[in-house]
């Protein structure tokens, strides 16, 4: 559907431009006829002709049926013979055609070089025969003229022909050009000014009255205008002058006046014709020479500039290289001084350490140079041990199984090769050693033998195991006194349990028995009681963890608006009682059911919303629940790899935390200062728990805050999403 649309819209175009031109040749051949001369009407300028043949030179050939259908409509109208018409439109047809096959033939169809107006000079003369002689045929059976007649008319209308290809198709050419040059305001006053002088010589040289004594060059006074167009313009102003000048040439010698109308009509046509050809080819061939001088101009100015760029190109890039080949001697030089200064302190430095062994040997094992330190060390002299093979410093066993070569080899592949173990001394005792084997190499990388530094790592062996004793004793006690502090905790909890609920019950009063002031002592007692019991529950939770029984973990569907539910109802009452407000807002973008731990995310966020409105005197506290795309530490593997992340996030309009306090608020017993532990009390148990609670819970905690404005405490899980019916979901927060 689309391609045959396609063909359909190309035969519409080339159909409107056959139209176009069909009636664009009518009117140009009806208005050129006012030169006319009957019989026959052939024309000294017929610019149809000019018309015709550059309509094929910018469209193709195929437009020829707009050629013949305005020849044939024109001539019929002049002839009144239907066929004389048809003939003669035939022959203009055919003459346009034979133009554009000969200039495309011969590659000179756009006129752009000398050689091409050269062409189509000839190309114009030879084509312009075709029209002329099929016209003949017509006008000698429907005109009885004498056969001198018949002559000057086909010389007439050849002439006319020729005079309007070599007029009007450069002009068609020039004005088609896509190339528009800028005019500045001096430009276009010369050039106004250069039509006026031309325009004005021409019609002072053509328009007086014809006589013999005119000077037979006086046409030729308007050629220097042309000249100046050829010189100063495109071939677009060269054409157009040439035009206007040829058209009053014409014009003028038709009606009898200037000086090439004082002969015959014959001869008059003839120097008429001289003239024409003479202006088009001085305007034609300058223009185009000129412009290939232009552009070759252009193209040689281009090249030079490509050139002077390359150039400095390569100027900046020869100074870039030499600037880094001065630097790479100076860097040479002073690596070679460095060098020779680096090996005279070696020497001096190998052969006075005593503190570690310092020695060489050759690709065969074979020891070729021995310092102090490595006598001191291994208890050989440098003439006991000189030549004697690396494996007598080695066990038996290490001996055995290649351990030495091995050495070599993985040092001379990798350069160099760091280990420990055990090593021998000359009386056959041990001791633990660590080794720096170096492969050393000539200019041409050739292996000629290694360096070998040997530290005696036995002092620190045995520091080392007797720190790992004491640190598996540390931990051993710490987790009896973990396991201790869990006991404990459990077993204050019974009795504790008992004098809470008697501390409740005489708090009520329910037999009116105790005065006012005994019931605020039993409130006091319950609420001094609760506070022991949160205190135990913490120092059993931080029990747990410390002693690695840890925390259980049960991941289940949580609904987001239950939770919404159960924070509202713990802490609007406390905002409430403390004067302050308490926003909570749950992002839209979140699904309504999550899969998590329900208990252990309550006891978070119950910590830090208690911590929130604690430190908080006014102001408030809010809680945003939303996703988030970063801002946990880096490194959280689980956070790292999750598709989905939700933050908590606890702002409160608090005291803040100090700078140097934030690095440890999570850590067990610690909160702040001495003054914020006197004016709000505490253990300083509640974060660090939550921390370790958040790590079960596979997220993240971080905290940000300026002092005397409050802070922010954000808790990162991954966010995995859940699709339980409300129905099945057990695992929800409760109070």
């Amino acid at each position: 559907m689309q391609a045959s649309s396609a063909i359909f819209r190309q035969h519409l175009g080339t159909g409107a431009r056959i139209a176009a031109l069909a009636a664009l040749y009518f009117v140009t051949a009806k208005l050129s006829l006012a030169f006319a001369i009957p019989p026959g009407y052939a024309s000294p300028l017929w610019p149809p002709s000019g018309l015709a043949l550059a309509a094929c030179l910018l469209m193709g050939p195929g437009v020829w049926p707009g050629i013949w259908l305005g020849a044939t409509a024109a001539n019929l109208t002049v002839e009144h013979s239907l066929l004389a018409a048809v003939l003669i439109g035939t022959g203009n047809t055919l003459e346009a055609i034979c133009g554009y096959a000969l200039l495309r033939k011969r590659g000179a169809q756009r006129l752009e070089t000398t050689s091409d107006a050269l062409t189509f000079l000839v190309v114009a003369a030879v084509s312009s025969l075709v029209a002329a002689s099929i016209a003949g045929l017509p006008l000698s059976l429907s005109h009885a003229l004498p056969w001198s007649e018949l002559v000057a008319n086909w010389f007439t209308w050849w002439q006319g022909d020729l005079t309007g290809i070599l007029i009007v198709t450069p002009l068609a050419l020039a004005w088609a050009s896509r190339v528009r040059p800028s005019w500045s305001a001096a430009r276009v006053f010369e050039a106004a000014s250069g039509a006026i002088l031309t325009l004005g010589t021409t019609q002072l040289v053509f328009g007086s009255d014809a006589t013999r004594q005119t000077l037979a060059w006086l046409p030729y006074l308007v050629v220097p205008f042309v000249l100046w167009a050829g010189l100063r313009f495109t071939q677009r102003e060269v054409t157009t002058a040439v035009a206007c000048v040829c058209a009053l040439a014409v014009w003028h010698t038709v009606n009898g006046r200037g000086p090439l109308a004082t002969g015959g009509q014959l001869i008059s046509l003839e120097a008429l014709l001289a003239f024409v050809i003479t202006l088009v080819v001085t305007g034609l061939v300058l223009g185009t020479a000129l412009q290939e001088r232009r552009d070759a101009m252009r193209i040689l100015r281009e090249r030079y500039d490509q050139l002077e760029a390359r150039v400095h190109e390569r100027t900046r890039e020869l100074q870039a290289v030499n600037a880094s080949l001065q630097e790479e001697l100076a860097r040479r030089i002073q690596l070679e001084h460095g060098l020779q200064e680096s090996e005279q302190r070696f020497r001096l430095m190998t052969e006075s350490v005593v503190d570690y062994a310092i020695y060489m040997f050759d690709p065969r094992g074979r020891v070729m140079s021995w310092n102090v330190g490595a006598q001191r060390t291994k208890g050989y002299t440098a003439r006991e041990i000189i030549g004697e093979p690396v494996s007598r410093f080695y066990l038996p066993e290490d001996v055995q199984d290649g351990l030495p070569q091995k050495a070599m080899e993985q040092a001379a592949l990798a350069g160099r090769l760091e280990t420990e173990g055990w090593r021998v001394r000359k009386d056959g005792s041990t001791f633990w050693a660590s080794v720096t084997t170096t492969a050393i190499r000539d200019s041409d990388g050739l292996l000629i033998g290694f360096s070998n530094v040997t530290r005696d790592l036995t002092e620190f062996k045995r520091n080392e195991s007797e720190l790992l004793r004491a640190k598996l004793a540390a931990e051993q006690a710490s987790r009896e006194k973990s396991e201790f502090l869990a006991n404990m905790s459990h077993e204050l909890r019974t009795p504790l349990n008992s004098l809470l609920i008697l501390a409740r019950m005489l708090a009520e009063n329910a037999s009116g028995n105790l005065t006012e002031r005994q019931v605020k002592f039993a409130q006091t007692i319950h609420d001094s009681g609760m506070d022991l019991l949160a205190l135990i529950n913490d120092l059993l939770d931080l029990a747990r963890i410390e002693s690695g029984a840890g925390l259980s973990i049960v991941i289940a569907p949580l609904e987001l608006r239950v939770l919404r539910g159960y924070i509202e109802g713990t802490f609007r009452h406390v905002a409430e009682a403390k004067g302050l407000y308490f926003a909570l807002r749950i992002s839209a973008e979140l699904p309504p059911v999550i899969q998590t731990d329900a208990q252990r995310l309550q006891q978070v966020l119950r910590n830090l919303l208690a911590n929130a409105f604690k430190f908080t005197r006014e102001g408030g506290v809010r809680l945003e629940v939303a996703p988030a795309k970063s801002g946990w530490t880096p490194g959280v593997e689980a956070l790292d790899r999750a598709a989905e992340v939700i933050a908590f996030s606890v702002t409160d309009s608090g005291i803040g935390i100090q700078p140097e306090q934030l690095g440890h608020i999570f850590q067990a017993f610690q909160q702040g200062d001495e003054f914020t532990r006197r004016e709000f009390g505490g253990t300083g148990l509640g974060l660090s728990i939550t921390r370790e609670l958040v790590r079960l819970l596979r997220g993240d905690i971080t905290v940000d805050s300026t002092p005397g404005k409050g802070s922010t405490f954000t808790l990162y899980l991954p966010l995995v999403r859940s699709a339980t019916p409300a129905s099945e979901r057990t695992a929800q927060p409760t109070s």
